[in-house]
């Protein structure tokens, strides 16, 4: 790679990744502070990641100061002066799993691919922490990837909406990112993992590429132009800066403030250079490269040489995966409105059989694929994914979905080729064959089916289900959510390797007297006509009727915590009517009166 190269370098890193992975899995763990530790020699717990995604509200803008590297005793005795001594007896505590965060980073990766089709694994994080006299221990983790964009970033409108359009999609999908385009791998991922702390001077843009910011986002003002929104709040580019756009060659220039820790290089150099008063990119390159030779050999000018685009620094594309791929070229180009559909769908469905055939073996199915149409010789110009409620290896309710998703997608105007990806696998349940012949048994429900339908032809969003928490307070014990997660898997099996460490596990109802068959959304008010001696109603009007309440059985008391905002204290009652009903209600201890929340039968 030399400096006049015109290969263009997008890294996404993923803070905090081993969190992050574990939030995917396990929703209900954003309301607790999660610690993933490492376990060293001597059988102490070491922090390499923590979050707590919905911390108390009094002290929301609050982050404590934990370090990786911090042992789990210190981070908690942090976490109690910070939010008290209860925030570390409802902690999670769990083991780092490192090899789980690299394949669901590879997962990530192949989704990737609709961006180019060169997607490699970013390189180690080295992190250390000092504790006084104890030698310094290293943090190892990987958390990002590189792609190359130099030829594809301008079927996405350019350099700039693609780094934001990566950013913004990820943070739909519940992953947190930070992206940046550079000219060499070294200076993206410098520029990514210091998004937030580069200047605002130096990501100004400035002229066309002002025009085109002010233009992409409607109402947005260029930087040029100031006014009350401006300077009141800022502009919108420099608030919570999640991606950045190195221009071609400025590398030196746009980053030199940056500290050396961002060159990726040994702890015992970057502490040598600091005690010498180095510690940017900036001051670094002033020195000579002679004398860095002499002192610490050819480790930071080969580092130097790879920043500014002076050695070769090529991407390892991803290989190694078991999950399998197909491709068909096109001899010439084919104009898709001359498209044969009887054609087109014989060729998706010659493709799906080649991945199917070897997950067979091992007793696998397809939980989600991605489809990748090549447009002048630029692989994945067009980029369709198909997720499933559950794994299937039939190859007839694929080609259906994916042929569902065509009707519904813009397709370019010609193609040179199709490529077909599997991007998650999980096992296929055992059934027992018939001992005589009947009808033929499907490996899909019919609800299944439809399951799989709706999400292709309405998207992912659409298609919800209820599920469980483990909440005291009623109407927030459940949640809509997806029926196929997005990156592939479903929310209900979970399987395939985005996902696959744990299945889903529905908490065990909360402590207390049965619940009511029908909930509803939400508490309704009611017209009770006389109370009893104890206050309890005697008789209470609904839906026209008159009900008169001939037994009684209570109360449960249900009362939310401090940090959970606005409180709720309600004392429930089961009320059994002269009308054989059964009705769960409830008086509310702040504005004393009687609602209806769900009932019996």
């Amino acid at each position: 790679m030399s400096g006049k190269s015109t290969s263009r370098i997008m890294t996404i890193v993923l803070p905090r990744w081993p969190v992050q992975r574990q939030l995917l899995q396990q929703p209900r763990l954003r309301e607790s502070p999660v610690f993933v530790c490492r376990q060293n020699t001597r059988g102490v717990l070491s922090v390499v990641s923590w979050a707590w995604v919905m911390p108390p509200e009094k002290r929301k803008g609050f982050q404590p100061v934990i370090q990786p590297g911090f042992s789990l005793s210190e981070a908690l005795a942090v976490l109690t002066s910070a939010y008290g001594e209860r925030a570390s007896r409802v902690a999670r505590i769990i083991y780092e799993d490192s090899i789980g965060d690299i394949r669901v980073l590879e997962t990530l990766g192949r989704w990737c691919h609709r961006f180019s089709p060169v997607v490699a694994i970013g390189p180690d994080v080295i992190r250390a922490i000092d504790h006084g006299k104890v030698k310094k221990q290293s943090i190892r983790s990987v958390n990002s990837l590189q792609i190359d964009v130099s030829d594809t970033a301008r079927f996405f409108g350019g350099e700039l909406p693609l780094v934001r359009m990566v950013v913004w999609i990820l943070a739909a999908r519940g992953i947190h990112a930070r992206a940046a385009i550079a000219d060499t791998p070294v200076a993206s991922w410098a520029a990514a993992l210091c998004a937030g702390q580069i200047a605002t001077k130096s990501q100004q843009p400035s002229g066309d590429l002002c025009k085109k910011v002010s233009r992409s986002v409607r109402g947005s003002p260029c930087l040029e132009k100031k006014g009350p929104r401006s300077s009141r709040h800022g502009h919108w580019l420099s608030r919570q800066q999640r991606w950045v756009l190195v221009p071609p060659g400025q590398q030196q220039q746009f980053l030199g403030s940056m500290p050396i820790t961002s060159l990726r290089l040994p702890v015992d150099v970057v502490d040598s250079l600091a005690e010498v008063g180095v510690e940017s990119i900036g001051q670094l390159l002033r020195l000579p490269r002679v004398s860095l030779q002499e002192r610490f050999g050819s480790v930071i000018s080969l580092q130097i040489s790879r920043f500014l685009g002076d050695a070769s620094d090529p991407l390892t594309p991803l290989q190694g995966s078991d999950l399998l791929g197909a491709t068909h070229s096109f001899e010439m180009p084919i104009l898709c409105r001359d498209l044969d559909f009887k054609y087109f769908r014989q060729l998706i469905e010659s493709l799906v059989h080649q991945c199917l055939r070897p997950l067979a073996v091992t007793n696998r199915g397809v939980s989600s694929l991605q489809v990748r149409l090549d447009t002048n010789g630029v692989p994945g110009s067009t980029v369709l994914e198909v997720g499933l409620y559950k794994p299937t290896a039939k190859a007839s309710h694929l080609v259906d979905l994916v042929m569902l998703r065509f009707e519904r997608t813009h397709l370019p105007r010609e193609i040179t080729g199709v490529s077909i990806e599997v991007l998650s696998a999980g096992t296929l349940p055992c059934r027992q064959q018939t001992l005589f012949r009947g009808p033929a048994q499907s490996d899909m429900s019919q609800f299944e089916i439809l399951l799989n339908r709706l999400t292709s032809r309405l998207g992912s969003g659409a298609v919800v289900e209820p599920r469980l928490l483990s909440d005291i307070q009623p109407e927030a014990s459940w949640v809509a959510a997806p029926v196929v997660q997005v990156i592939g898997t479903s929310g209900s099996c979970r399987s395939g390797h985005l996902l696959e460490s744990k299945k889903t596990q529905i908490p065990k109802s909360v402590v207390g007297p049965s619940r009511p068959t029908f909930l509803l959304a939400r508490p309704r008010l009611l017209e009770v006509s006389s109370l009893g001696v104890h206050g309890l109603p005697v008789r209470f009007s609904w839906k026209g009727q008159i009900h008169v309440v001939m037994r009684t059985r209570g109360p449960e008391r249900i009362e939310t915590a401090w940090w959970r905002g606005p409180t709720v204290r309600r004392d429930y009652y089961i009320f059994e009517t002269n009308r054989g009903g059964r009705f769960w209600m409830f008086r509310g201890l702040q504005k004393r009166a009687w609602f209806l929340h769900g009932t019996y039968g």
